[in-house]
């Protein structure tokens, strides 16, 4: 986990002073291809991929203090697609323990989508740190593409 001090809130990660794009490798190591990805998404019905967010006093979901998911983190699709709470139906918090912003906790987001285009993520922005306690780190899971 890190603070951040030279990024702002609301910045794609790959505009990030140490940030980058999101790129995949298979089991061997080897980056996936263009091709590749573009036949198993031919190939199937729905996707699945998921994203931990490590938290020190910082939301990534659901606020509850303020009730609202204005600090929601946003993700960037493999097809361009920016999605987030307000406008994607097929991400839910499958544990979001950063919600009280009290301590070190995790918030596990899942996308689980028809819409096979929009995975794997390639970038994502994160809404709620800069404070002078807040800290944060985050792990991608790899995508799973269902029959």
């Amino acid at each position: 986990m890190a603070k951040w001090p030279k990024d702002s809130p609301g910045t794609w990660y790959s505009h990030y002073k140490r940030g980058s794009l999101l790129s995949y490798v298979d089991a061997e190591g080897n980056p996936i291809g263009v091709v590749q990805m573009t036949f198993l998404r031919l190939l199937s019905a729905a996707a699945r991929q998921n994203m931990t967010y490590n938290c020190y006093q910082s939301v990534a979901w659901h606020d509850q203090d303020q009730d609202n998911y204005d600090k929601a983190i946003r993700f960037l699709g493999s097809n361009d697609e920016e999605m987030s709470y307000d406008n994607n139906p097929y991400i839910r918090a499958l544990v979001d323990g950063c919600a009280l912003k009290k301590g070190y906790e995790k918030t596990v987001l899942e996308i689980n989508t028809p819409k096979v285009e929009q995975v794997p993520f390639v970038d994502i922005m994160f809404n709620d740190f800069g404070g002078s306690t807040q800290k944060f780190g985050f792990e991608v899971g790899p995508v799973c593409f269902i029959g």
